[in-house]
């Protein structure tokens, strides 16, 4: 195998090695953090091609739905490669043909300054003299390696996701039930001779999302870490819709594929006309030597770099929103002005009018999409509402879920079909909705008519974007497949969003999917913050309050802080610290309460106005680990440069000291652990082990819930 060529590429904190030769496609034999002494993927005689290619039925050279040995990737031959730089970001453009099928892809690397991360996507060109049709193509394929490459030593982590139920990641053992041993690798295998007797291919893990709500099920992102090293990596990939990823074993290693949209997962194809392209979704990886807190660490990094700059990001104002555990969806002026006042009073600096307000038939919920006020509502107008708002000197906010039209709406007559997705010539209905289609020029026309009047006939400066419902595997107008669709229409919508922020740039976008069921990275791209969950119960808040920076910047975790009569001043504070770890949103019956609890609530947000500024600056971290839905004690860490923020919540009260684990993050240069925040408790960190110890306090014993909020300087 004298004939490969290898060749590295990086930045000062990750390193990418690509081999290629004259019989064999390129292939990503390794990303890593810089410097790792550990070794590449082997020379194999077949290796995993950097991209995998299905199409015209051509599928793999194995058996199974893996995306491995694809019979178009592995014919890919490099062409040529390129690199740039530009504004701390370096590009790798890796283009490669396949004589055989008439196909050219390029594949783009791009690593960002300041992260252990790769982001990649992938072009396809026909350069061929008849049509192709794409079953499939990767965002990224790549072998795994990972400290010495002992897949006995490695953990897997990955997330479910369900409406109320967000963010449940589980780790476990690799070879225990996903990846179990299914080869006997040798070192005669590795050089290319396999044994008759023996597979060349392993077990796999798929985690897939096959609708528009791509997050409802489980999560576009996991991680393998190597207990052993501490080596780890951490993936998601950014589409809004389907996705797809597998990590499989091979006699030369595993291999790790990020994917959008399939044909076999997802009713996806497209057909390249001569000459014409297709450019994949993006996805990203991330690498550490500092176990999954510190591969999530450099994808939080990289987030901040790929995410849309925003002053929002900076400010963080706090936010009431009149609907979880309030008004539920029946704003009236009668209700709204003595809240707005309330609001104001604790220190809101945004008030937001949740959904209903359009409504004059108390059925609100089919008769979305003109987003014209209801006079019976308000009797003298929205106006009143909002210039109420401004007035008492916060920012006036409204509620939309543009992407429908209920289907007793008057909009529903009024736009073409052609304006809403559809299946077989027919209105996709879901949820007693029709789904707009933002391809359209009249869906777009609609939709920028009802933001330029809100914003410039009402002052309106923060949106809440809702999505209740769920389009299943797309629409087919277009002639396109359904899957096809779906991506058109999704990267149609974020083309609108961002041409709403153009138009706009000190707008604040919320994004919302009945809480956090479309929390995908490419969404939150664009946006400013994402509701984390429509969870009512303050408790089963905690954790899904704690797992959301996994997924996404901790300054974007709207997580809700609903406090109201009924509650104890402990039960207050639980609720606050859910909202005071990321962007504190607020909610709950403020007339209905008494002095000290209103007090409570003014002293949580005067504490969350004092660390906002670090949030935004903060990597996590979970000193007690990811959560598991029914852990009784939860904890996140939010680390700074100087400082760091450690909250821990009991649900049930804390009889007896806990002791927290950080030593997966570099915490050496903090001294002290003082509480700032919550129950009454003391706090012992020590630099040498790095460990924080939290005792409650004599009074603090008797208290259910029991929360606090650390700080380490």
């Amino acid at each position: 195998m004298d004939d490969i060529t290898s060749f590295a590429w990086g930045n000062d904190k990750v390193d990418v090695e690509i081999t290629y030769g004259p019989d064999r496609p390129p292939a990503i034999t390794r990303i890593a953090p810089h410097g790792s002494p550990y070794p590449s993927a082997p020379t194999f005689e077949h290796p995993q091609a950097a991209v995998q290619i299905t199409a015209d039925g051509l599928m793999q050279e194995n058996f199974g739905s893996r995306y491995s040995e694809t019979l178009v990737g592995n014919d890919l031959r490099h062409v040529a490669h390129r690199v740039s730089e530009d504004s701390g970001r370096k590009t790798l453009e890796i283009e490669m043909r396949s004589k055989t099928y008439g196909l050219k892809a390029t594949l783009v690397l791009e690593a960002f300054e300041g992260a252990a991360a790769i982001r990649a996507h992938v072009i396809v060109t026909n350069v061929g003299e008849t049509s192709v049709s794409l079953a499939s193509v990767t965002s990224l394929s790549a072998y795994v390696r990972l400290g010495a490459n002992d897949a006995e030593t490695w953990d897997i982590a990955s997330a479910r996701s369900d409406w109320l139920a967000e963010g449940r990641w589980r780790r476990e053992r690799a070879r225990d039930y996903e990846l179990v041993r299914l080869l006997n690798v040798d070192s005669s295998s590795v050089s290319g001779e396999i044994s008759p007797t023996l597979t060349p291919y392993g077990a796999t893990m798929t985690r897939t999302s096959t609708t528009s709500r791509s997050t409802s099920s489980v999560l576009p992102a996991g991680a393998l870490i190597d207990r052993a090293s501490g080596e780890a990596m951490f993936w998601q990939v950014e589409a809004m819709g389907p996705w797809l990823w597998q990590i499989g074993e091979r006699v030369d290693g595993f291999y790790l594929v990020l994917s959008g949209p399939t044909d076999i997962e997802h009713h996806w194809s497209v057909t390249l006309a001569p000459n014409e392209s297709f450019t994949t979704v993006n996805a990203t990886v991330a690498v550490s030597t500092g176990e999954l807190d510190g591969a999530i660490d450099e994808m939080t990094r990289y987030r901040r770099r790929a995410t849309r700059p925003h002053g929002d990001h900076e400010r963080m104002p706090v936010i009431f929103n009149d609907y979880m555990n309030t008004l539920m969806g029946d704003p009236t002026t009668a209700k709204e002005l003595p809240l707005i006042d309330a609001a104001a009073a604790v220190g809101a600096e945004c008030y937001c009018v949740d959904c209903g307000w359009y409504d004059d038939t108390s059925d609100w919920w089919p008769s979305v999409g003109e987003w014209r006020e209801a006079p019976s509502r308000f009797p003298n107008g929205l106006s009143e509402v909002i210039d109420h708002i401004r007035a008492r000197g916060m920012r006036p906010g409204i509620w939309l879920e543009p992407e429908v039209i209920g289907i007793k709406s008057p909009m529903a007559a009024k736009l073409p079909d052609d304006a809403f997705m559809q299946r077989g010539g027919k209105r996709i209905q879901t949820h007693l909705r029709y789904l707009l289609d933002f391809r359209h020029p009249a869906a777009r026309a609609h939709l920028d008519e009802t933001v330029d009047r809100l914003v410039n006939g009402y002052g309106i400066e923060y949106f809440k974007l809702d999505y209740n419902v769920n389009s299943g595997a797309g629409t087919n107008v277009g002639g396109v497949a359904r899957g096809q669709g779906q991506l058109e229409a999704a990267r149609a919508y974020l083309d609108w969003l961002s041409g709403v922020l153009d138009r706009y740039p000190d707008l604040t976008i919320e994004s919302c999917s009945s809480g956090s069921m479309r929390c995908d990275p490419a969404l939150l791209n664009v946006a400013q913050l994402q509701s984390t969950s429509d969870q009512q119960d303050f408790r089963e808040y905690a954790n899904i309050a704690v797992s959301a920076p996994a997924m996404m910047l901790p300054e974007q975790c709207g997580n809700w802080a609903y406090p109201n009569k009924s509650m104890t001043l402990s039960e207050t504070r639980f609720t606050m610290l859910n909202g005071i770890v990321g962007r504190l949103y607020l909610s709950g019956q403020l007339t209905e309460m008494g002095n000290d609890q209103l007090d409570e609530v003014r002293r949580a947000l005067g504490v969350h106005k004092a660390i906002r500024h670090d949030i935004a600056h903060a990597v996590p971290f979970w000193p007690l680990g990811l959560p598991q839905w029914n852990d009784e004690i939860v904890a996140l860490g939010l680390a700074c440069s100087d400082t760091a923020y450690v909250a821990v919540w009991a649900k049930h009260g804390l009889k007896d000291a806990t002791e927290l684990d950080t030593t997966s993050h570099i915490l050496v240069a903090y001294k002290q652990a003082q509480p700032i925040y919550g129950s009454a408790c003391s706090a012992v960190w020590s630099p040498l082990t790095r460990r924080l110890t939290v005792t409650p306090k004599a009074q603090a014993r008797a208290e259910n819930p029991f929360c606090t909020l650390l700080k380490l300087s």
